[in-house]
């Protein structure tokens, strides 16, 4: 789609399926306006089909008729606008709708008829024939306006589109209001000088045609968006547009059945539409807490192995380690370096890396507890600081020992192999988190240059560095 403004278009498949709906939408609401402008100027031509159409039929006037369906043109030309006909195509029309809008409200100010509102077809319906009312010429030179500048390159008239834009449709709801609460002087100066109700029809569907627009050009963000705030904005905003509608014709309606007070109304409709904006508020915040606990748990997980990072494990562990410090409880950590790894890194193999972590990071939450905590520290290295201070995690590491040795036997492309470091604090020692991990890798470097790395020597090997890491823990 060809378009002058500046803006960033979204480029993931979610918002093009997105944009592809608001277009669908777009153009529906386009030839919907359209089809009731034709109907109507149809019934203007040829008076022998006036027979057919409902009452009221006429207070669209034909030149209010003409400005919705060269709305309709226009805009569908400038969404679609491929070339530069299109676009001057566009702004001719835009051009006509401003030259009806402003010569109907030169007659409203002046007084004076231009001869112009019955130029093509008579109108013997109105004490001022042919003339639209102030409030529909309003709107179609908001309109003309918006797809004028819509023509001009820059983001200032992009921002000034929007601007015209959100005019028009709070002067649409302006007009529905003034039809619900029964107040004329929102929507015409007369009973036969008035927006009808199809005309403001046709305002809406035009009015959301061309947020549409807006939205495919990247305006309008929070509503085309497809994060959290953007959905919660889509399924919200009707509500909050509907609802004050729907509880004040609702107090209306009880009033004029005579089961309320035009007071008690007024007042029950306020506190109701108080608590239900309360509702929605409360429902928001708690979803938007949810969304800060998922981000939060996020950053602190590492995608590939399903538990924390090294973010995760500083910021647990150190916690851990003061609580236990606190109750005078000494806890252990044990540092996990899977050698297999580091040799398919090497051998560019990463694939197969990421696999035997993501097994080692399954037997390591099979074999402790729920309570401990398990990290991955590094592309080859695991952390778990565990409460177990009476044996320091011996039964855990020998059911480490004892998977991986099952694992080993199987028929395996990789075996696993990995070398282990730990430390047990001291609470009354006031040594620091840190200088406990350093305790547990200079413990594993110790190991790994005085014995083979579990694994490595079949299955006598394991068995041996299993029972060697009971004795050395």
């Amino acid at each position: 789609m060809k378009t002058t403004d500046s803006i960033v278009l979204p480029t993931s498949q979610s918002d093009t399926a997105l944009l592809r709906r608001v277009a669908v939408v777009e153009t529906v609401c386009l030839a919907v306006a359209a089809l009731i402008a034709v109907a109507i100027l149809f019934a203007w031509f040829v008076s022998g089909a006036r027979a057919w159409y409902p009452d009221g039929w006429y207070l669209m006037k034909f030149d209010t008729a003409s400005c919705v369906l060269l709305s309709a043109a226009g805009l569908a030309m400038l969404s679609n606008g491929s070339s530069s006909l299109r676009t001057w195509a566009g702004r001719g029309l835009a051009l006509l709708v401003m030259l009806l809008a402003v010569l109907a409200l030169y007659e409203h100010a002046s007084g004076r008829s231009t001869g112009f509102d019955t130029l093509f077809v008579a109108d013997t319906t109105s004490n001022k024939p042919g003339l639209m009312s102030v409030q529909t010429a309003v709107y179609f030179l908001l309109m003309a306006l918006g797809l004028l500048l819509a023509t001009v390159q820059g983001h200032r008239a992009g921002v000034a589109v929007v601007t015209l834009t959100v005019l028009l449709t709070l002067h649409a709801l302006i007009i529905f209001s003034g039809y619900c609460f029964d107040a004329a002087q929102l929507f015409g100066q007369s009973m036969s000088t008035r927006t009808s109700p199809h005309t403001l029809a046709c305002m809406l569907l035009l009015a959301i045609a061309l947020i549409g627009w807006r939205m495919q050009l990247g305006y309008f963000p929070v509503l085309v968006g497809t994060g959290l705030g953007s959905r919660m904005a889509r399924q919200v905003l009707p509500l909050a547009v509907l609802l004050p509608f729907v509880l004040m014709l609702s107090s209306t309606a009880l009033a004029g059945a005579g089961w309320l007070s035009p007071k008690v109304a007024l007042g029950l409709t306020i506190a109701v539409l108080a608590a239900a904006l309360g509702v929605l508020v409360s429902l928001m915040g708690r979803r938007i807490n949810a969304l800060e606990q998922d981000l939060h748990d996020l950053s602190l997980m590492d995608e590939s192995t399903g538990v924390l990072n090294y973010r995760g494990f500083e910021l647990l562990g150190e916690q851990s380690f003061r609580e236990a410090r606190r109750s005078h409880h000494a806890v252990a950590l044990l540092v996990f370096s899977v050698e297999s790894v580091r040799e398919l890194n090497e051998r560019e193999e990463y694939d197969a890396g990421t696999h035997l972590m993501q097994d080692f990071a399954v037997i390591l939450k099979a074999s402790f507890e729920l309570a401990d905590i398990i990290a991955c520290t590094g592309s080859d290295e695991f952390a778990v600081i565990t409460k177990d201070e009476n044996t320091g995690g011996v039964i855990a590491l020998m059911r480490v020992g004892e998977t991986v040795e099952s694992l080993n036997t199987a028929d395996r492309p990789h075996k696993i192999r990995f070398s282990v470091g730990e430390a047990i604090s001291d609470p009354d020692s006031g040594e620091s988190f840190h200088h406990l991990i350093e305790r547990a890798g200079l413990r594993q470097r110790e190991r790994r240059r005085v014995e083979r790395v579990f694994g490595g020597e079949g299955e006598e090997g394991a068995a041996r560095s299993s029972s060697d890491t009971a004795r050395h823990a």
